[in-house]
């Protein structure tokens, strides 16, 4: 709700701000400011805040539902939506631009959808399942949307119990997971370490690419913002199909395994994760060493990119729910917040270089591979399977 009411308000927050022009006759430049942008900064805060418990609270409630042999397609089917969802941007942007208000209308418009979406939310979303699903046939529940569920002890007891501490003790529980949480044990450990440098590499080209790409082909193959946006449809649409294809390849994999296959499962948590980010890499440093003249040629590069990043579903994106259980969503957001803030830097190191070397975005390209090259390292050297927080 948060969220949508402060992108509705957003457009409302800008109004109040204005810009000034200055000229100075002695270098003939004209300089700008800005005047009363409190309230812009103030309401884009607290948007920031109201999304950043989205993907923590989605771990949490995954780990809570999801067996350990499909955490992977579980958050991978998580974040095809985003993925869908920024196609859906790409393509109703523009429009919304042109006849609805502006880009005035597409803060209204999307915060009202949030709106909207709290109705079905609020009636059918449970933290936790009513019942335990019954087991197939011939008795065996391992395909049960339920294998383990050491977070459903109350419902042993009283199945109403736990739905109903899902709601009323809500500030209670959050206060006791600050309070209680072993947070010596996380910062210490290196898979939390490999999971956190992952995290920041993986935000560092993500934000990149949905902040600057389409002024890329804007700018390298003069396109205007329709089909700018247009072109940067493919690769969102390959995002949701290669994350999907990841976690679901990750899954039977993991089937297979025995439960004490701590050493294979770590294999293929590195694996994954090192196609998400040295696959994107080669493609960055083929930008990077020769731009297509053909736009079309860029988009299959950077489709390559988005496409091969989305295997981070069963990379790092999975290994929180394999680290942790009750403390999963803490988990995710102690590695979110050096993410976030590595990939907003990220953002503007791109624009520094762009505006020192003329525009010349080879550079973006070979320090984004870089990034790449050193958050897979980081994972494959640093990262074990092993559960280690209740």
């Amino acid at each position: 709700a948060l969220w949508s009411l402060a992108t509705i308000g957003t457009p409302i927050a800008a109004s109040m701000s204005s810009v000034v022009e200055i000229s100075s006759p002695d270098t003939e430049t004209i300089s700008y400011i800005t005047q009363n942008i409190a309230p812009l900064l103030l309401i884009r805060t607290v948007m920031g805040a109201s999304e950043s418990v989205v993907l923590p609270a989605i771990q949490r409630i995954l780990a809570n539902w999801v067996p350990l042999e499909k955490k992977s397609s579980a958050v991978a089917i998580v974040l095809s939506g985003f993925q869908v969802g920024t196609v859906c941007a790409y393509l109703l942007s523009p429009m919304i631009m042109e006849n609805y208000g502006g880009w005035r209308g597409i803060f209204y418009l999307y915060g009202l959808v949030g709106l909207l979406w709290l109705v079905p939310w609020i009636l059918l979303a449970r933290d936790y399942p009513r019942e335990l699903l019954l087991s197939d046939a011939k008795g065996d529940n391992k395909n049960t949307l339920l294998q383990y569920s050491e977070s459903l002890e109350a419902q042993n007891t009283d199945n109403e119990k736990v739905v109903s501490q899902t709601t009323s003790n809500d500030v209670n529980k959050a206060f006791s997971v600050l309070k209680d949480a072993p947070w010596k044990p996380l910062v210490q450990s290196k898979g939390v370490q490999a999971m956190t440098i992952a995290h920041a590499a993986s935000n560092w080209g993500l934000y990149n690419s949905l902040a600057w790409t389409p002024t890329f082909y804007a700018e390298h193959y003069g396109l205007n913002i329709r089909d700018s946006a247009f072109l940067s449809v493919l690769p969102s649409l390959v995002g949701a199909v290669g994350g999907l294809v990841a976690g679901n390849l990750a899954d039977s994999m993991m089937q297979n395994l025995d439960h004490d296959s701590q050493e294979k499962r770590t294999q293929i948590r590195k694996t994954f994760q090192g196609i998400a980010f040295l696959g994107p890499a080669a493609c960055l440093l083929i930008l990077a060493s020769h731009t297509p003249e053909q736009p079309v040629m860029a988009q299959a590069l950077l489709t390559g990119v988005v496409g091969m990043q989305a295997f981070n579903a069963a990379g790092f994106g999975a290994a929180t729910q394999e680290k942790a259980d009750k403390w999963s969503g803490l988990l995710y957001s102690i590695t979110s917040l050096p993410g976030v803030m590595f990939g907003s830097l990220g953002v503007f190191v791109t624009g520094q270089i762009l505006d020192l070397t003329g525009h010349d975005w080879s550079g973006v390209f070979y320090l984004n591979a870089l990034v790449n090259v050193v958050g897979a390292a980081a994972f494959i050297k640093l990262y074990d399977s092993k559960r280690e927080f209740g």
